[in-house]
């Protein structure tokens, strides 16, 4: 947890640290989408959640920010009059980078994102919890999507391939940049579809 709280805290320095030294180009946006995430694995189940995004424009086809975003799913079953509960959920916690192709009305734009994948899985049997695991991991996500600006509102679709890194020391949780393993990482592809507010308007 402090290692999340940690990045957290350094992005937000970042971007307003941007904010200061460009103000007289840089222009402050907010974010909201929803999202599907589709793993790699053959048969699994698709998870569906959204998100929420910082971004500073310190120029018209250059963003940089943060997001969070958060896919989840969830099932109840009986079996012989026992009720059991499964819930899982993915967590992404990042910085974010955007380079913008065009500042007209239609703006493909490529990308990336880097930062905490928090990860977890409950399982309840009768009401009661029985199972209970957390994890943390690095991530990155590069993307590709299009935004069509209407003034100072973009409306965004991209997709994005997710990439979550293992711990070198086998731990569920990150601890820090020196755990990161490259060797051993899950894959899972998003799309997410939203709205953004307060871009630069099309020139």
């Amino acid at each position: 947890m402090k290692t999340i709280h940690s990045l957290v805290a350094t992005l937000v320095g970042v971007c307003l640290f941007t904010l200061t030294t460009q103000s007289a180009l840089a222009q402050f946006s907010v974010g909201i989408n929803g999202s599907a995430a589709f793993s790699d694995v053959k048969n699994s189940d698709t998870f569906y959640g959204g998100g929420l995004n910082a971004k500073i424009f310190p120029s018209s086809k250059l963003a940089i920010g943060v997001g969070v975003k958060a896919f989840g799913e969830k099932y109840d079953f009986s079996v012989a009059n026992q009720n059991f509960q499964y819930t899982s959920s993915i967590i992404p916690i990042t910085a974010m980078l955007d380079y913008y192709l065009s500042d007209g009305f239609l703006r493909p734009y490529v990308g990336v994102d880097a930062g905490v994948y928090a990860t977890g899985y409950r399982i309840k049997f009768n009401g009661q919890e029985s199972s209970k695991i957390s994890s943390t991991n690095a991530g990155a996500a590069p993307k590709i999507g299009l935004m069509l600006a209407l003034g100072n509102l973009g409306i965004f679709a991209e997709g994005a391939y997710n990439f979550i890194f293992g711990n070198k020391d086998g731990s569920v949780n990150l601890g820090g940049v020196n755990n990161i393993s490259f060797d051993n990482t899950s894959k899972f592809f998003t799309v997410n579809v939203g709205v953004q507010i307060g871009i630069p308007t099309s020139k």
